[in-house]
């Protein structure tokens, strides 16, 4: 249903070509990505993947249809676009103490668009996406990249995430000095290997800075946070 209503639209643009061969040529693209790739957690870039089947299928090298086409697929296939609702107030009071950065697994296609329209991408002083490099967190590389975007050392910075998988393992793999979790189940916290440990375990944002800032860091610890 969702490559049927891409299908639709690329024929305005003179590019037809049916649903399921759609599909099939994107997803094709994405494998083709991720066996070229050599990184040990590979990242894709769907972007390119719509405009590689466009300039093959579709006879066009149009890099702002190739980005439409991304944009109206994530469009097609989001579920949920929406803050928490301690999320302004706690990026509120970080922002007057701290610096702040979002390491995140994301496209950027769509990633800064969205965070424009939830009204929070003037937060962050740096945003670094997955897309960009070609990897993924648990990848540490991604965390060094904020930090030295930030002029920062993991000695003096701060991360919140979601996942233990990549968050958790990614900013202390960087050797952040501080990595935590938020919104973790019961079941969540039974399933952490014994190392390496959350530096804690918050119920929402709101606590997680009470617990930081209780810390007192120095003047010019940053926080860099993200749950992508």
């Amino acid at each position: 249903m969702i490559f049927d209503s891409l299908s639709r639209f690329l024929a305005y643009r003179r590019i037809f070509v049916q649903g399921k061969e759609l599909k099939e040529l994107y997803f094709a693209e994405l494998n083709q990505q991720f066996a070229r790739s050599r990184e040990r957690y590979p990242e894709v870039d769907v972007n390119l993947a719509f405009e590689r089947v466009l300039r093959g299928h579709g006879r066009t090298s149009d890099r702002y249809l190739a980005l439409i086409t991304t944009q109206l697929y994530r469009s097609l296939t989001r579920e949920r676009l929406s803050l928490f609702a301690d999320t302004f107030w706690t990026l509120t009071e970080f922002r007057k103490r701290y610096r702040l950065g979002i390491v995140t697994d994301a496209q950027r296609a769509f990633c800064k668009p969205e965070l424009r329209a939830l009204r929070i991408e003037e937060f962050f002083d740096t945003i670094v996406i997955s897309s960009d490099y070609g990897f993924r967190k648990p990848d540490p590389r991604l965390f060094q990249i904020a930090l030295a975007a930030m002029n920062a050392q993991g000695s003096e910075a701060v991360y919140i995430g979601n996942k233990y998988e990549t968050d958790l393992l990614g900013a202390k793999a960087a050797e952040l000095a501080t990595a935590g979790l938020i919104h973790q189940s019961a079941k969540d916290i039974e399933s952490f290997p014994d190392e390496p440990q959350p530096s804690f375990v918050a119920e929402n944002l709101s606590e997680a800075f009470r617990l930081i800032n209780d810390k007192k860091p120095g003047q010019n610890a940053t926080d860099s946070g993200g749950n992508g």
